[in-house]
């Protein structure tokens, strides 16, 4: 948007109307989705945070910057708005691409240690060929929701965005899992509880979540499930007026939620199974009496090899 003081006083005026106007639409938009907001609030947050405008910026990373800055803003109310805004998109924008490089570096551990059962090259972990056959194969991943997001504006990283915050959840709900099987196998009892009351609590929410993104019929949490038949709904009522491309977005976006509705259900497998038999291996080591974190054999080190080994 141009900046106004530079421009004459009618085409400022232009301007300002266009966007009063527009804003009047996207507020009476947005309020028809039952998030009930009027145009003079939507002018105010872009003044608060320092932008001409926030209209054609709807999505995760600035709606939650200006979460963030909202949120701050009210419990430090000397803090300036537009400072807190910009430092939520940096901070999203770091916490993004250390997600893709942990996901990526984890993916390949995982990914080559699955491929190892039925490859048993794949073992060889000091092996060149096989970690870059595992780490082509996580990079070719993210390459292809990339490339589904260009050639599909409905589809890629945006349908699998919604499925982002429950699966990183779960993910920590698995590590405190672990962490307290390995607690179980130390005899760390006593301090079983710094990791599975946050597990069991992760797991209650996420679950809940994972529930309510599938089966929910409210609008406002668009259910998996709910949205794909609305919109199989919507083709079969659809008219001569709606066009070819219309048709094919929403087959698109049915073809999307059930693809999400399906991860959905992936992940609660792959995680109840993990719980299932971390339980297992937990209450076996509960009931020996020695411990049995350590899975390699114990090699007894002569003290003349330790003196060698420091001299060197």
């Amino acid at each position: 948007m141009p900046n106004l003081p530079e421009l004459s006083g009618s085409d400022a005026a232009m301007i300002m109307a266009e966007l009063k106007a527009v804003t009047v639409h996207a507020a009476a938009t947005v309020s028809s989705w039952r998030f009930i907001i009027s145009p003079a609030e939507i002018l105010q947050t872009a003044k608060d945070i320092g932008e001409p405008s926030i209209l054609n910026r709807a999505g995760g990373a600035p709606t939650l910057a200006v979460g963030i800055s909202y949120v701050f803003q009210q419990i430090i109310p000397a803090t300036d708005m537009g400072f807190l805004y910009h430092f939520g998109i940096l901070f999203e924008a770091l916490f993004i691409l250390t997600a893709l490089d942990t996901g990526t570096r984890s993916g390949r551990f995982m990914l080559q240690d699955l491929l190892a059962n039925f490859i048993p090259v794949l073992k060889k972990i000091n092996l060149l060929i096989a970690g870059f056959i595992a780490t082509a194969a996580c990079v070719g991943l993210w390459g292809y929701l990339l490339y589904q997001g260009v050639v599909d504006p409905l589809g890629g990283v945006k349908s699998l965005w919604p499925l982002f915050g429950i699966s990183n959840q779960m993910l920590a709900a698995v590590a405190l899992v672990l962490s307290s099987v390995i607690l179980i196998k130390m005899k760390r009892t006593k301090y079983i509880w710094v990791t599975l009351v946050p597990a069991i609590w992760l797991l209650i929410c996420t679950t809940w979540a994972l529930g309510l993104k599938l089966f929910s019929s409210d609008p406002q949490l668009e259910g998996f499930i709910y949205l794909a038949h609305s919109y199989q709904d919507k083709i079969a009522t659809a008219t001569a007026v709606t066009t070819a491309q219309k048709l094919s977005d929403m087959h698109h976006i049915v073809i999307n939620n059930y693809t999400n509705a399906g991860l959905n259900i992936l992940f609660l497998l792959v995680v109840y199974s993990i719980i299932f038999y971390g339980l297992k291996i937990a209450i076996k080591a509960w009931r020996t009496d020695k411990r049995s974190d350590i899975e390699t054999p114990y090699v007894a080190v002569a003290e003349s090899d330790i003196k060698i080994s420091y001299s060197h």
